[in-house]
């Protein structure tokens, strides 16, 4: 019966899914604090230290320059060394960078603390291992696991702003930090250590999506055997770095990745201090953001399990119509003059989210294959890096020179057209003819 011989799926839980549980709640925390409650530190930040919006929006964009930097890298280390030891670096830092947080008393403290030390360690440790864990447990499910995972950033994810919010109000910014960073740890490092291995499934006896193979083999059988699922059940090529690359596919994604997140910083991180502007309570607008992360979770499950469903050369719809989506949720935030159009902002630009990040590692997987996934992830996101630190402070800017945020409204809007005629042109690379060794990345 070749190589794959009679499969069978196991009584026991497939371990890939227990890695999609931990994964979904980590990424839920990781995202809920550095991504989705910065901008509720606005507010006391102005107050405290009478620093302006596009100061503070620094902090966000060194975020951005610092994973842009360090993607390759990360991405390089996670496909070498396996997921596990890296995230398990990641929320070490991240959570040392929240409990430093109390000490800040400077805006080059704050820009050193938040955007290089908390953002190094999300970014190093967040969804490049732990997508990359998914990534390479599942083939023909890929979708709907990283749909189940993502749906945590949802459920979870839609209340961590309110309760960081919460701690804030009671205890103030400094304390709300330290104990995000105790939670950072005790969420984080159990959860990688039990239930994210270091390799994929072939090393432990087993074929991506639970499949086993019925008669003893030794492991570079087992891997031979996988490639040949994967090549079966998905069309799916291991391509290298360099061959990625290559294709025109490659640079799409990098530059409609790139005029995308310029409208990032309008959707998440001056979200609360625009609706604040309108006259918004503070806990009804961290209630806003939250619903519009709450409205992305049935989104996420439905991007995944279309992923896996559809043509690979369909995959680019997927793309166009969440920017569809986000570009029209763009509008009613812009034209917003009651909570009802802010959460009718919310509805779409979640239900927008959801669908493309629930399907993004399945795109990205049956283009490129499981090899050098989380390099190449991490090279998009160098090369894209220009615009994600310029946009939010750019953004702030704008807001401190004309007092609103209308200018960064229109050019964000004009940005996300621009991104939706680029997905058009996604189209999956020519497979390579041979297969390199699975070690050799680049």
């Amino acid at each position: 019966m070749g190589l794959i011989a009679r499969l069978k799926h196991p009584k026991k839980i497939f371990f890939g899914w227990r890695t999609v549980l931990a994964t979904g709640i980590m990424t839920a925390w990781g995202y809920g604090i550095y991504l989705y409650s910065f901008g509720l530190y606005f507010e006391p930040l102005e107050k405290e230290f009478g620093w302006t919006r596009a100061q503070i929006s620094g902090g966000g964009a060194l975020r951005r320059l610092e994973g842009g930097l360090e993607g390759p890298f990360g991405g390089y280390f996670t496909d070498k060394y396996g997921p596990r030891a890296v995230n398990l670096v990641g929320f070490l830092i991240a959570g040392l960078g929240l409990c430093l947080m109390y000490y800040v008393n400077s805006l080059w403290s704050f820009l050193l603390i938040w955007g290089l030390i908390v953002s190094s360690g999300f970014n190093f440790g967040m969804w490049g291992p732990l997508g990359t864990a998914i990534a390479n447990w599942f083939v023909k499910k890929r979708g709907l696991a990283t749909g189940v995972a993502r749906m945590f950033i949802g459920i979870l994810g839609s209340f961590i702003p309110t309760f960081m919010l919460t701690l804030m109000m009671l205890f103030g910014w400094r304390m709300a930090s330290l104990i995000a960073g105790f939670i950072t740890w005790g969420v984080g490092l159990p959860l990688t250590w039990f239930f994210v291995k270091p390799r994929r499934p072939e090393y432990y006896g087993m074929l991506p999506d639970g499949a086993a193979i019925e008669t003893h083999t030794n492991t570079e059988a087992l891997i031979k055997a996988g490639q040949i699922y994967t090549a079966k059940t998905m069309e799916e090529t291991e391509f290298t770095v360099r061959q990625a690359m290559k294709t025109m596919a490659f640079w799409i994604s990098v530059f409609a990745g790139a005029v995308r997140s310029w409208a990032g910083p309008l959707f998440t991180m001056h979200l609360i201090p625009y609706l604040s502007d309108m006259g918004v309570d503070p806990i009804a607008a961290a209630a806003a953001l939250g619903f519009m992360v709450l409205a992305s979770t049935p989104g996420r499950l439905i991007g995944g399990v279309i992923s896996d469903r559809i043509s690979i050369y369909h995959l680019k719809y997927i793309l166009i119509a969440t920017s569809i989506l986000e570009w029209t949720g763009l509008l009613a935030l812009m034209f917003a003059s009651n909570l009802w159009m802010v959460y009718t902002y919310s509805l779409l630009r979640g239900l927008g989210l959801g669908i493309r990040t629930g399907a993004d590692t399945q795109i990205s997987g049956r283009f490129f294959g499981r090899k050098a996934y989380s390099t190449i992830t991490g090279i998009r996101s160098m090369i894209g890096l220009p615009v994600g630190v310029f946009a939010p402070i750019y953004v702030g800017w704008l807001y401190d020179t004309t007092g609103s945020y209308t200018n960064a409204f229109e050019q964000a809007a004009i940005f996300l057209v621009i991104a939706i005629i680029l997905w058009y042109f996604f189209n999956p690379p020519k497979r390579v003819d041979t297969v390199s060794d699975i070690k050799k990345l680049l």
